[in-house]
Order: C-alpha cells, then sequence, then structure tokens
C-alpha cells in the first residue's frame, strides 16, 4: 500500500519550528553539495523546493498527491515524485502519520508573526552573511598587497584588475615582478616628466621583466623554455618584441630564443616593443 505522505528527510535538523507553521522556510547553502540535489534533474530541483514549501505548514509531511502538488505550486505538468524518493530527500514517515496529517484547510490557516528570537536569528545570519561577502570582496593575497603597497600607484589605478593579471602569473613571475618594483621607482625618480606606467601594464605586458634584469645586471637570471615561451606567446599576439631586453626578434640569425621552440612565421613583421 503506497504510504499517504512523504516526509522530507532531516527536517527536524534543519527546519526546527517549534509551535507555528512559518510563511518561510530555511534554504540551507548546502543543499547546493549534497548528494540529493547534485543528482536530480532540474524539474525535480525544483519539486524539492516545493516540497520544502508544503511541509513547512505540515509538519515536515508532503502529500503522496501529485495533482494536489501541481495544483498548489501553479506548476505546468503533474510531478513525479519518484526521483526524490529514490534519492532519499523523500522518506516514508517511520511511525503512523495519521495523526500529524493537515487537512487543506489547516494549510491554508494564518501563519503567527516570527518570535523576537527568530527575528534575531535572521538578522543575525544577515549579517553573517554580509560580513563574509565583505570580507572575500576585500580580501588580497599577502604577496599582492607587498607589490601594491611598493608599486608607484595613482589614483585611476585599478586594484582588482591588477590583482586579475598578477593571479595569471606563475609564484616565480611574481616575485619577479615584486622585485622589480624598486628598479621601476628609481627609473621614474631619474625621469619626473615621464608618466606613471598604470600596474595592470606593468603586469600583464610583462614590463616588470626589463626592470628585473636591471635590478641584478652582474647576475642575470638563467632563463628557462618557459620563459621564452611566455615571450613568444606575447609576441604571436601583439606582434611586438622587446629587442632592448630580449634580444633579436625571431628570425634573425643573432636570435636568443631556443631554436626548438619557434615557429616559422615567428618574427615577421613584427615590431620593435619600447617600454
Amino acid at each position: 500500500m503506497s504510504p499517504t505522505h512523504f516526509k522530507v528527510r532531516n527536517w527536524e535538523q534543519f527546519q526546527h519550528y517549534k509551535d507555528r507553521n512559518p510563511p518561510w522556510i530555511k534554504l540551507h547553502f548546502a543543499l547546493l553539495a549534497s548528494e540529493d540535489w547534485v543528482t536530480l534533474d532540474d524539474a525535480s530541483k525544483l519539486l524539492a523546493v516545493v516540497c520544502m514549501l508544503i511541509a513547512s505548514r505540515n509538519q515536515g509531511l508532503v502529500p503522496n498527491n501529485p495533482a494536489y502538488l501541481k495544483r498548489v505550486a501553479y506548476l505546468d505538468k503533474l510531478p513525479k515524485l519518484k526521483p526524490l524518493i529514490d534519492s532519499g530527500f523523500l522518506q516514508t514517515p517511520q511511525a503512523d502519520a495519521s495523526a500529524m496529517q493537515a487537512q487543506d484547510s489547516a494549510a491554508q490557516a494564518d501563519a503567527r508573526p516570527e518570535t523576537e528570537t527568530e527575528k534575531k536569528e535572521i538578522m543575525s545570519e544577515r549579517g553573517s552573511d554580509d560580513q563574509s561577502k565583505s570580507r572575500s570582496t576585500n580580501s588580497y593575497p599577502e604577496a599582492f598587497e607587498a607589490f601594491w603597497r611598493g608599486y608607484p600607484r595613482t589614483p585611476n589605478m585599478s586594484k582588482p584588475k591588477a590583482l586579475a593579471e598578477w593571479k595569471r602569473l606563475s609564484p616565480a613571475d611574481r616575485k619577479a615582478c615584486h622585485d622589480a618594483v624598486p628598479a621601476y621607482r628609481q627609473f621614474l625618480s631619474s625621469k619626473p616628466d615621464h608618466p606613471t606606467m598604470h600596474a595592470v601594464t606593468f603586469v600583464k605586458e610583462r614590463r616588470f621583466e626589463g626592470f628585473s634584469e636591471q635590478s641584478s645586471p652582474a647576475a642575470p637570471r638563467s632563463l628557462t623554455d618557459d620563459d621564452w615561451q611566455k615571450r613568444l606567446t606575447f609576441g604571436r599576439n601583439n606582434r611586438q618584441w622587446h629587442v632592448e631586453n630580449w634580444g633579436p626578434v625571431p628570425g634573425n640569425p643573432e636570435c636568443r630564443v631556443p631554436a626548438h621552440l619557434l615557429q616559422p612565421a615567428d618574427g615577421h613583421g613584427w615590431a620593435e616593443w619600447e617600454a
């Protein structure tokens, strides 16, 4: 014999109201990561929320009546409860549920307003969400903060955009970028009329490389294939080559790029890039 009602699993844990049918339910964020949710199709996910809303007026129980669910939730089609039952979201009550079942008329009864305790609980949850969002929005890695504090900034610079480009760098490149800042500041101090480069440009176009090499001319860093590949990628995308710091353009007999990294078209039509 089919049960007349199903029970939403863990209803007491997540929807703990003692003396009233609430006009709202708690939809916990953890639901998105639950097995119940990720294994369901889209229609069943909507039906799961509908079941929680109906259960909030019926002590955690959902009538085994698809026609009623379709009507009360204004659904276009007759809902299928089987996926929710198979996933374990809806369970058959262990005890006799006849005493717990609410009549349709009771489900339409006016809900009592929230108690002061519940109001405080809502405000606390909202405050916690706002604080978490604020921390997430304003959080920057310490290594980036060190770079940003030292960089000669101007009011028009965007810190979030600079961070986005910073994240694209490898750990070694981030260190090189940070270490190049003093040399760049010294360069600006020697040329008072020279405009300050935007931090995004300094990072994205790898302008720091020129100043990194200037900061330690006696012991230049040994370049790897990965270093040359990044320079080649920049050259292919922008059709420019930093001759001063990278040597002759690809195609030139004196080019420093390892031959096995070059493509036949590399260097053709590329202009000299001046930092």
